[in-house]
């Protein structure tokens, strides 16, 4: 559309270790190829062997045609120079290697994050960006609805244990999550959070990526005072094999087919673009709990801001996962954050007993009484889908959220100024959402912070863009310093 969005394209210090989930297609595949292009070394996370090895090696050989196609100007200038031309040049292969992991499978995350820290000392950046999308009602082997499990739920796994190996990495280091447009439609209903009172694969999916908005205040509010910073990324609408998977929804697929039409879609390496800034962009160093869209701090979702509901979402995470974290893990993790922060429910119910009180001990829809013949043959489909990045497809919202407990942590949604009003033209899904927190609520008050320019007096690689960015955010909300202990 003759507009552009730009990523910063620095040098990076070989022993940089970057950890890319979905690495090995779309989105992931090009945010992986463009950090290893830089010079760190790069591991992609997938489910299957042979996709990473075929992505390893067609990384390699993109990059090696890329070396020597440098035009007679830039060997010209590398002659005058005296630097090696493109003819000349010995074209040193990326530093990328895999580990195999299912998403679908607490265990098998398990294991991915052993080999991960048998392998690893210290990880500078950590990427969450595998997901599925649009996926029909299926559920996991732990019974969890699959795309709860796959975008978000392993990925918070993965983030809790290897937060050792990321303050091991600081200073600056990073961990971004994979959202989208999407998440202005998704809710937080505690009372059906795995979709077995009512079920709505896009709501389902939408909830997914408002999880991982919101996980980036929560963690941000546990990391307070360290150097390791949060951020989550609206990658805009892109076109990736995923979006084969609501090919039976005729009015989603109209509408991307006619943007597909007008070149109104990004391609995975532009849709790349705003992760690799939140990546590697040094201007945006010590800020945390930052959205980010067209490469620059944005507005997420007005309930995303609610503290109350960031740490209710905590609290049932933490439910969900009481098998695979314990109260050392948590404190290795934060061991700068409050006792109170740290709390795990203590919930002995079992999966099925928990699923049983999620409806009510009601029969819920047709789809329900298939539930266990799902959770069989879920997995065998989930495998077809993990390793794709999701389409970016703007939602409705409208959900009323329905009550929650009261927390013992701070109601803030962290990095948030509450002074500010976040401009309705960023917000315009949202009509129906709660207001923000009350005052009673919020026990802690953030100063106003200036966002930071996501690519500031930088050499930028530009890369073309079929949507146009949005205008420079003067004083955006969610964008706070992290560097306290400097």
């Amino acid at each position: 559309m003759g507009n552009t969005i730009e990523h910063p394209s620095v040098e990076l210090p070989p022993e940089k270790l970057v950890m890319v989930t979905g690495g090995n297609t779309g989105i992931g595949y090009e945010t992986a190829k463009s950090i290893a292009e830089m010079g760190a070394r790069v591991c992609i996370a997938c489910r299957s062997e042979d996709k990473a090895k075929a992505a390893i090696e067609r990384m390699q050989e993109e990059h090696k045609n890329e070396m020597q196609k440098r035009s007679p100007a830039e060997n010209a200038a590398a002659q005058a120079s005296s630097q090696p031309t493109s003819e000349e040049i010995e074209i040193k292969p990326l530093n990328v290697e895999y580990i195999k992991v299912d998403l679908a499978s607490l265990q098998s995350t398990m294991d991915f994050i052993q080999k991960t820290k048998e392998r690893m000392q210290y990880l500078n950046i950590l990427v969450c960006n595998a997901g599925i999308a649009f996926v029909k009602q299926e559920y996991t082997e732990d019974k969890y609805e699959s795309q709860f499990q796959v975008n978000y739920l392993s990925q918070l796994l993965i983030v809790l244990h290897l937060m050792p190996l990321l303050r091991a990495g600081a200073p600056d280091s990073r961990i971004v999550l994979l959202s989208s447009e999407a998440h202005k439609g998704g809710k937080l209903d505690l009372d059906n959070m795995q979709g077995r009172k009512s079920f709505s694969r896009l709501t389902a999916y939408a909830s997914s990526k408002a999880y991982m908005v919101m996980a980036a205040h929560f963690l941000a509010r546990r990391l307070e005072g360290t150097e390791v910073s949060t951020f989550s990324i609206d990658p805009g609408l892109v076109d990736t094999n995923i979006m084969n998977n609501f090919s039976d929804l005729k009015l989603m697929s109209f509408f991307v087919g006619a943007y597909n039409k007008f070149g109104m879609m990004r391609t995975p390496k532009q849709g790349a673009a705003t992760s690799v800034v939140a990546c590697v962009d040094p201007s945006l160093r010590g800020k945390t709990a930052v959205f980010m869209k067209n490469c620059r701090p944005a507005n997420p979702a007005t309930f995303c801001w609610d503290g109350k509901k960031q740490e209710d979402l905590w609290d049932y995470s933490l439910g969900c996962l009481n098998q695979f974290i314990s109260d050392g893990v948590l404190k290795e993790a934060f061991p700068s954050a409050r006792p109170d922060l740290l709390t795990i429910p203590k919930d002995t119910r079992t999966v099925e007993e928990k699923i049983a009180d999620d409806s009510g001990k009601k029969e819920g829809s047709s789809g329900d009484k298939e539930m266990g013949d799902k959770s069989k043959g879920g997995k065998a489909s989930l495998e077809r889908k993990q390793d794709e990045e999701q389409p970016e497809i703007e939602s409705s919202s409208g959900a009323t959220e329905v009550p929650s407990k009261k927390v013992k942590a701070s109601q803030e949604p962290y990095g948030a100024n509450l002074e500010e009003k976040i401009p309705e033209d960023t917000l315009k899904d949202e009509d129906n959402e709660p207001k923000a927190s009350s005052k009673q609520e919020q026990t802690e008050e953030q100063p106003k912070r200036e966002l930071p320019s996501a690519a500031a007096e930088l050499p930028t690689e530009r890369v073309k863009a079929e949507e146009k960015p949005s205008g420079q955010v003067s004083e955006e909300r969610g964008v706070t310093d992290n560097a306290e202990n400097k």
